[in-house]
């Protein structure tokens, strides 16, 4: 491969990569800290990323190096025909869904119109209020299913399962209402590292001195991820993203560094306060909002 065909075909991967996670030009340039113009010509193969921002690329599009610079395409089809290696190596890459909504045939034309793309954005506004970022939903029919049938799945792992009932409407708004109790209910299912480090991103915005330094150089996001399904699975929120990052910052200049177990005892105790607005209305149900002074 030449020079310039080289310098084309990491931009195409770039760009990819970009608009698989859903970014414009400006959000990724931001992310890397770079002008938007530079990306551009990055994109259109026009100039090579330095090393330093190679590095930054990958970590924000949560991709390989190897993979970006194109040194992972060996040969693995009989006639070495780039677009077939390539539609395997997407299929691999997307192998399992963080979240998908499957459907028998009676349930296709719901989605047909696209008419749910609002009914999403409403989910997801009101969960993010919440501290919940959902990933993207995946929608796809399912001849193994009956015609009126559909299941909510994160990782091909069924978290609910409905036949709708003759006679009863069928529509996307029905499903998304389900979506959202089952992305309450189980929301340490569907986290993953690529929400968690999205999430990380996000809160450094407002709040860099709890990351910078901290995130991913002294925690890992893996440990996040064990951190906050530990601590949804006693019932608390990702409402207190924050404090757990902070929590977790402490932990890190320990002396001697505490188990998971530890960690998540230690965080918990951030959290769970008596004072905390909702222990309080739960522990008093039928005190009024005065009598807290």
């Amino acid at each position: 491969m030449d020079h310039e065909t080289a310098q084309l075909e990491i931009g195409k991967r770039i760009a990819e990569c970009r608009r698989e996670r859903k970014l414009t030009q400006e959000e990724l340039a931001n992310r890397v800290g770079v002008t938007a113009q530079a990306l551009s010509q990055y994109e259109r193969g026009l100039r090579y990323p330095d090393i330093g921002i190679l590095r930054s690329l990958c970590q924000a599009l949560s991709a390989g190096a190897d993979y970006l610079l194109g040194l992972e395409d060996k040969k693995i089809t009989e006639f070495d025909d780039p677009q077939i290696q390539n539609e395997i190596w997407w299929n691999l890459r997307h192998s399992l869904d963080p979240l998908a909504i499957e459907f028998g045939e009676d349930i296709v034309a719901a989605y047909v119109d696209n008419k749910f793309v609002k009914t999403a954005y409403d989910l997801r506004l009101r969960l993010s209020t919440e501290g919940i970022l959902m990933p993207i939903v995946k929608l796809r029919d399912w001849t193994k299913l009956q015609p009126r049938e559909y299941i909510i799945t994160a990782y091909d792992n069924i978290l609910y399962h409905e036949i709708i009932a003759d006679g009863q409407p069928i529509s996307a708004e029905y499903m998304f209402e389900k979506l959202e109790a089952v992305v309450r209910n189980h929301y340490g299912e569907i986290l993953n590292v690529d929400l968690i480090k999205d999430l990380t991103d996000n809160l450094r915005t407002n709040h860099s001195a709890l990351i910078d330094g901290i995130v991913p150089d002294k925690v890992p996001y893996g440990q996040i991820l064990t951190v906050c399904r530990a601590l949804l699975d006693r019932g608390d929120t990702m409402k207190y993203f924050p404090k757990i990052i902070e929590g977790l910052g402490e932990v890190s200049r320990m002396e001697t560094l505490p188990s998971d177990a530890e960690i998540v005892t230690y965080i918990a105790k951030l959290i769970e306060r008596k004072e905390n607005k909702w222990i309080w209305l739960q522990d008093s149900p039928s005190r009024n909002r005065r009598d807290i002074n």
